[in-house]
């Protein structure tokens, strides 16, 4: 891990004798900058490098880049100078829909008019991915997170640490090489984010993501 930036960074390499399920990607940045309206400078020349596999924590006050460096690796965003690197392929004009990239947002932002099933297998099925395959992938994915018995149920019926899950259950199940996280967790109560935060990292050794 090398940290060029306006904000602290903490990892967690994976464990030497716990492989990871495939190959994790490595992200690289150099020389990233970002602003808005010309004028406000959200990323000055960040360079950081994620080793494959790493859990990587951004740090730093509201305001700093943390969720414009997320964009900008997703592809939502659009660098004004810098390159970013996902194993070795460079993202320099590659659209988010074509990234092996997920994010989970602090919103969640499921759709409120599909069910815990359809809001799972949305991205698969913006893919083509044949209809047999994507229930089984929704199924095992929800098995799990742990959310199975939930799977017919409607986004307004769910908990607040259930809304979480499902949208972390949406991300995992297209088997990005990156997985994004915006604060996912800050809106939920200090115990459940705790269990949370343990069950994500077992999640990402178990399936072999950055």
């Amino acid at each position: 891990m090398t940290v060029q930036s306006p904000f602290a960074g903490a990892s967690t390499r994976p464990e030497t004798e716990a492989q990871p399920a495939r190959a994790a990607s490595s992200i690289r940045i150099e020389g990233l900058s970002k602003s808005f309206d010309g004028a406000v400078s959200a990323l000055s020349d960040i360079t950081l490098e994620i080793n494959p596999g790493e859990f990587f924590t951004l740090l730093g006050p509201s305001g700093c880049g943390k969720t414009t460096l997320l964009r900008l690796l997703a592809g939502l965003e659009s660098p004004d100078a810098g390159t970013i690197h996902i194993g070795d392929q460079p993202m320099a004009g590659v659209p988010a829909h074509r990234r092996s990239v997920n994010t989970v947002f602090q919103s969640y932002a499921l759709f409120p008019h599909r069910n815990v099933r359809r809001n799972i297998a949305f991205g698969l099925q913006m893919r083509g991915t044949d209809a047999a395959d994507i229930d089984r992938r929704v199924e095992a994915m929800a098995a799990l997170i742990g959310i199975e018995s939930l799977l017919e149920r409607g986004v307004h019926q769910l908990s607040g640490g259930q809304r979480q899950r499902v949208a972390l259950a949406r991300a995992l199940v297209n088997e990005p090489d990156v997985l994004l996280l915006d604060e996912p967790l800050s809106a939920l109560d200090a115990g459940l984010r705790g269990r949370l935060q343990v069950e994500l990292k077992r999640l990402q050794d178990q399936l072999g993501m950055t």
